[in-house]
């Protein structure tokens, strides 16, 4: 009963480690996706700030050549700086989807720990604790039978005793 009660015992903390592996994943997922959404909601910003200047662009174009020039290096810049904060944003999700897989193998690798230490102190708990108290239950169930046998023919030697003796005054 003891070894069943200890099996239920790991395979309890078993599955809460893998409910909270699995807790840990759900949290990353939102967490990327809050970041999915960040980066979306940077990108709308870029693009709501791109419009305009194009519309800008046009109108200067049709008006003159000289400001085009200027104007056109200066949406060079504009792209070159979106192109940097994009690079970054791109930086940014590589470290962590990085860190992601990282946490993912530490996760992983705590799981594998944890379950081979259960499984250690399984085969310990059963041969140092499990294996001695079955001997010693033997032993002392055969001792039980040994003490009954003896103790029962002793009374039923002295049963044998009375009816002798009480058919000698019949």
């Amino acid at each position: 009963m003891a070894h069943e009660t200890l099996l239920t015992i790991f395979i309890i903390i078993a599955a809460a480690a893998i409910v909270l592996q699995a807790l840990a994943m759900v949290g990353l997922y939102i967490a990327m996706r809050r970041i999915q959404v960040d980066v979306a909601g940077m990108r709308a910003d870029v693009m709501r700030r791109i419009d305009p200047l194009a519309e800008s662009v046009t109108e200067i174009v049709a008006n003159s050549r000289d400001p085009l020039r200027t104007i056109t290096s200066d949406l060079a810049e504009v792209a070159r700086v979106a192109r940097e904060r994009t690079g970054k944003v791109d930086e940014v999700l590589d470290d962590l989807l990085d860190r992601f897989r990282l946490q993912v193998v530490r996760i992983d690798q705590t799981l594998t720990d944890v379950l081979e230490k259960v499984d250690k102190t399984t085969t310990v708990v059963q041969k140092n604790i499990v294996g001695p108290v079955s001997e010693v239950s033997a032993i002392l169930k055969g001792l039980q039978v040994g003490l009954d046998f003896f103790l029962s023919r002793r009374r039923q030697s002295r049963g044998s005793e009375v009816p002798q003796d009480e058919q000698m005054f019949i």
